[in-house]
């Protein structure tokens, strides 16, 4: 039954892969590895933070639009600087029946004296800058949360592992040994040492729960950090 089971995950999976890659849903797959091993620990977690600040496109956005708030702040201070406009000309200036043509300088310059509009307009854009550093405070606030909280999950995993691999794998199979051994000797009955083996079978089966359940974990570490390190610009180390 068990069995049955796995093979209809296996081919679900099988489905689900496919169509996140546009192909028919019974498409053959490579085949899978013959072992998985645990991952490099990632890095200290002050760095993922910071990686995840430098690398979110959501937490760029923030800034790119608080640069934009910037520029029309300072574009709402230059409304109080006077208009100047300066034109140069050679015509005959004011009495077109003058044959001799005359070079001609001026200077046009409007005088903001109603400064009520503009005001308003500088305030406007203090109180939009301010909302859009109050949310990049806040997503700042987020990703570290979920960077943290992602980082002890792969720890958790990790460890999990290192457990089944060290201790409970082996103490299992020197349980079913030493089971094997008392059932021929007479000393257990057969139902006593299927029970060993179908405790080891059930623990194998949680180990590659947990193997699996470590990548996710990764694998959300490395989307709440942006992605994978960034590499260096050409020119820098």
């Amino acid at each position: 039954k068990r069995r049955l089971t796995l093979d209809r995950m296996r081919r679900v999976t099988q489905a689900r892969i496919n169509t996140l890659m546009h192909l028919p849903p019974d498409s053959l797959l490579p085949p899978p590895p013959e072992t998985l091993k645990l991952a490099e620990s990632p890095p200290a977690v002050e760095e993922l933070r910071a990686r995840a600040i430098a690398q979110r496109p959501d937490v760029q956005a923030l800034a790119n639009r608080i640069e934009a708030e910037r520029a029309s702040l300072g574009l709402a201070r230059k409304e109080y600087y006077p208009d100047v406009e300066v034109m140069s000309a050679y015509d005959a200036f004011w009495q077109p029946s003058e044959k001799d043509l005359r070079p001609m300088v001026g200077i046009r310059m409007n005088i903001p004296l109603y400064t009520d509009r503009r005001r308003g307009a500088i305030s406007e854009a203090k109180a939009r800058l301010a909302e859009r550093i109050a949310e990049l405070a806040s997503q700042t606030d987020q990703v570290n949360l979920q960077v943290q909280e992602a980082y002890e999950q792969v720890l958790e995993s990790e460890k999990s592992v290192r457990l089944y691999n060290k201790t409970i794998l082996p103490a299992a199979n020197e349980n079913v040994k030493a089971a094997r051994t008392a059932y021929v000797a007479g000393g257990i009955p057969f139902l006593s040492l299927i029970e060993a083996q179908r405790n080891l079978v059930g623990l194998r089966e949680s180990y590659y729960e947990e193997l699996a359940e470590y990548y996710r974990r990764r694998a959300t570490l490395e989307r709440v950090t942006g992605g994978p390190k960034s590499p260096p610009e050409k020119g820098n180390p």
